[in-house]
């Protein structure tokens, strides 16, 4: 009996040094952070930044593993179910609380399978017109809009989209009428944009910023609540008469749902201090993209407030769900 005692103590004792929980020694192998999208784009190369940055400061290799498809669902679904040792991470986008909104049979829940680590950056949209539109602010934007229902059409990426999206909120708040018009992404939008085809787009900064310094789109309004450091001058949706408007773009690191803390505790700090650093918010200022200021808690209550905010735009807007 006592033997068995002594081996059921070591055995209990083996599990807990080797429970996730207690690997206060994470992490002593390479760890990988999903991407959902291609290599390139901003999810990934936000990835790439800061997995680069944390190999430095924690001694371990980060490595940014692109697992595309189905809107990013893919890689979420992996992360959602990988071991919670810390050693598979998941670089979430504002496409995925997005995505309940639009789709019944998703195969993760942002709100309930994920552990939250941190925001890492994120990017308004510009409220942009093609040059000819002959308006200058956003007061110019809707009055013009509203002296003309549905005669002006508007731009996004895709039918639920981030753009599409802040249009819809934007176009409920000023009460105006507009076309929609979605496209497979900002590169096909910015054709028919540049070219007068249609008038007008929440669309990202580093897509339009090169036309709105040659001058072929004019920008009225950035969506975020603070103006870009891009553009100081350029007023913010909220500062044009519409308070409270506030759509970014974001993509924050996460893990599995049962993530240890001791994990999270060691992780968390190590990204904060690469999202504080110079090199990191320099690397990025050109294209619109900000670093994050959210820990693990602050980023956990913003997925669900986010998850919350674009279900309810989506009700409001009567857009379909799939």
């Amino acid at each position: 009996m006592r033997a068995r005692f002594i081996v059921f103590s070591f055995a209990l004792l083996f599990c807990g040094l080797s429970h996730p929980a207690l690997a206060a020694d994470w992490p002593d192998r390479p760890v990988r952070i999903l991407v959902g999208y291609p290599a390139g784009g901003a999810n990934d190369i936000v990835a790439r930044a800061l997995a680069a940055r944390l190999s430095e400061s924690l001694k371990q290799s980060f490595i940014v593993d692109n697992r595309t498809g189905a809107a990013g669902a893919i890689a979420a679904e992996l992360a959602a179910k990988a071991p919670a040792d810390g050693y598979t991470l998941y670089m979430m986008s504002s496409a995925q609380v997005i995505a309940p909104s639009f789709r019944k049979d998703l195969p993760y829940d942002p709100t309930r399978d994920f552990r939250a680590i941190a925001l890492c950056a994120q990017a308004p949209y510009f409220l942009v017109v093609h040059k000819d539109v002959s308006v200058r602010n956003v007061a110019e934007f809707v009055a013009l809009a509203k002296s003309r229902p549905n005669a002006l059409s508007y731009a996004s990426s895709g039918v639920g989209a981030g753009p599409h999206l802040t249009s819809s909120l934007f176009i409920s708040r000023a009460g105006i009428e507009l076309n929609h018009v979605p496209y497979r992404g900002d590169a096909d939008a910015l054709v028919d944009l540049t070219a007068g085809r249609v008038q007008a787009s929440f669309i990202s900064v580093q897509a339009s910023y090169p036309h709105i310094q040659s001058g072929s789109l004019r920008a009225l309004a950035v969506s975020s609540v603070d103006r870009l450091p891009l553009m100081t001058n350029l007023p913010t949706v909220a500062e044009s008469g519409y308070p409270g408007f506030d759509i970014s773009a974001w993509w924050g690191l996460v893990g599995p749902a049962k993530l240890s803390d001791e994990v999270v505790r060691k992780l968390a700090p190590a990204v904060r201090s690469v999202l504080d650093s110079a090199a990191f918010a320099q690397q990025f200022a050109s294209q619109g993209i900000a670093p994050g200021r959210l820990g693990p808690e602050e980023f956990a209550k913003r997925i669900v407030d986010d998850t919350a905010k674009f279900a309810d735009i989506v009700k409001r807007a009567g857009i379909t769900v799939q």
